[in-house]
């Protein structure tokens, strides 16, 4: 199958509703599909042949969509390119996947115009890859927060079927208005993707401040807020009147949601939260859809047709979080390690560490390789970064072990400020009110801004830089 037979299928039920709104522009269904086609035409015609790996590293805006949609009408595979990637990034990606061709909003020797203000650039690489016979529609790097960066291949018929399995529990239909604001270069295949299937609107509304977002969500009225946490703490401070009544689902993705932004956004806007968890391996895979204030640091239970399990828990239930059921991987690529060789006796291992609560939410604590052994006793960093980001004094902040001859590991922290003077002292004694003495950092570092994954803008994880107090200051 090819995934624009679900988008051609909502396109015949629905050929005049606008399918995406940018600022005053509206592309209806049917004419999504036209330009889908048309600029699959011009990719045939620029040579580009079925099975070859494309890398698309534009904006994220209508053309995005239509050009993933028309690589994957010629048989492409695409692989996503974050505009900001640097160049040492992007050449990464290009030699790992072997790419045949490139589209980029950034000019270079030798590229043809294939729209305004976009090129084609057709490569030749070492070797032909090998798809190993897998209808292949995407290969999208993990964010190496840990290790070093791996591609996720995924299929067609993989993407078809986490879009089924996530809608159990969206539950998004053709009378859905989505407020779009992610990149689309990190989010498209159980977001874009599962919205054109089932009929949405999704108004692309890239504002950044707040006001002029809320004023866009009330004019087109948004059903469906899908946004990472910093923006709905963003959307929790503005101070206008504007209320949001025709929302009726607000997701925080991509990293764990704040207490106080989870609290702030219920007292401005009177919604809840509800936070989700997606990997890129699995997608959609726990959704916090019962009572999410009361339970607000959890990613929920088990979504759409997936079933989940804690392997190997210690006396206190925490063990690594195993996953199984539809639109796991096909495939890691460079090197190709296959889907079956990556489950255990049908589970994926997703290297995060967890408990389940009797009711079955789940409760993210570390990755598996950030887990710190001081003494032989376990500190999972983000409850750590959790109890530190709650000081008022402290915009973000990351825990990581140090190795130490005596101990083996000790904690530390690397600490953004609001204000660089203030009292590191007080950080200190507010996590002894909410920390056992163990887990509270030796050293806390200021830093003007934490380490993060070139790809996917991820907190890095693993060790600290070598660092003097004359470089930051500490206590």
């Amino acid at each position: 199958m090819n995934l624009n037979e679900l988008l051609d299928a909502t396109a015949g039920r629905h050929p005049q509703k606008p399918a995406l709104i940018e600022n005053e522009t509206f592309v209806s269904y049917s004419a999504l599909v036209k330009t889908i086609a048309d600029f699959a035409g011009r990719l045939i015609e620029l040579g580009l042949p079925p099975g070859c790996r494309a890398g698309l590293q534009v904006p994220g805006n209508l053309n995005y969509v239509a050009l993933t949609y028309a690589l994957w009408r010629v048989q492409a595979v695409v692989i996503p390119i974050p505009v900001e990637c640097p160049p040492e990034e992007v050449l990464e990606i290009t030699v790992k996947m072997q790419l045949q061709a490139v589209i980029s909003s950034k000019p270079t020797d030798g590229a043809e115009l294939f729209l305004p203000g976009i090129y084609f650039l057709r490569l030749t690489p070492a070797f032909v890859p090998d798809n190993h016979g897998l209808n292949l529609a995407f290969i999208r790097f993990t964010s190496g927060t840990t290790s070093a960066r791996k591609g996720v291949a995924l299929s067609h018929e993989t993407i078809r079927d986490r879009v089924v399995s996530a809608n159990k529990s969206f539950s998004i239909g053709s009378e859905d208005v989505v407020m779009w604001n992610l990149p689309m270069s990190h989010h498209f295949l159980i977001t874009i993707v599962l919205y054109l299937s089932e009929g949405t609107t999704i108004v692309l509304a890239n504002h950044a401040r707040p006001r002029s977002f809320l004023a866009e969500l009330n004019r087109r009225r948004g059903t469906v807020l899908y946004c990472a946490p910093r923006y709905f703490a963003m959307l929790a401070r503005d101070d206008s009147d504007q209320q949001m009544p025709s929302v009726r689902l607000a997701v925080s993705t991509t990293s764990s949601l704040p207490e106080s932004t989870a609290w702030d956004f219920h007292r401005r806007f009177d919604r809840p939260l509800i936070q989700a968890l997606g990997v890129i391996e699995l997608g959609l895979v726990a959704i916090n859809l019962q009572a999410p204030l009361e339970h607000w640091n959890s990613v929920g239970q088990a979504a759409g047709d997936f079933n989940v399990r804690i392997a190997e828990p210690d006396a206190d239930g925490c063990g690594e979080l195993a996953v199984s059921g539809p639109g796991i991987l096909d495939a890691y690529v460079a090197p190709w390690v296959p889907r079956a060789q990556l489950l255990q006796n049908g589970w994926f291992h997703t290297g995060d560490i967890a408990r389940m609560d009797d009711a079955g939410r789940i409760y993210l604590l570390a990755r598996k390789t950030s887990v710190i052994n001081r003494a032989g006793q376990k500190v999972f960093p983000e409850e750590v970064e959790a109890v530190i980001n709650r000081h008022p004094d402290v915009s973000e902040s990351r825990v990581f072990g140090r190795r130490d001859a005596r101990l083996g590991e000790v904690v530390e922290a690397e600490l953004v400020l609001h204000q660089k003077d203030a009292n590191l002292a007080g950080i200190r004694a507010f996590c002894r009110s909410q920390l056992a003495t163990f887990k509270i950092p030796s050293q806390m570092h200021v830093v003007s801004e934490l380490p993060r994954t070139a790809v996917t803008g991820k907190i890095h994880r693993g060790a600290g830089p070598d660092v003097s107090p004359a470089q930051h200051p500490s206590v």
